[in-house]
């Protein structure tokens, strides 16, 4: 099953992450390489989860983002894990 399964078409997520394509997000921030290490995260996934924390509950700790992320289905919408299948 894919995350866009429970939502709603209504749901805040849905419709934020909606607005947030309508917008080119890659012309606010800048590039860095990524020379060694693990690869890096999507900037722009970082921002929306960023930005929806803000839109959900007003300010939000990363920590908190970081917990939201795991735990709650509509923090996982907007960084792209809704394209993936649910886990069971």
């Amino acid at each position: 099953m894919f995350l866009t399964d429970f939502l709603d078409i209504c749901d805040p997520v849905v419709v934020f992450d909606e607005i947030m394509k309508g917008i080119d997000l890659e012309k606010y921030l800048r590039r860095i390489e990524n020379r060694t290490g693990r690869p890096r995260y999507n900037p722009v996934r970082i921002l929306k989860t960023i930005l929806y924390g803000f839109v959900d509950g007003g300010y939000a700790s990363l920590r908190e983002l970081e917990d939201r992320c795991r735990y709650d289905i509509r923090y996982k919408y907007p960084d792209g894990t809704g394209e993936r299948y649910a886990e069971a």
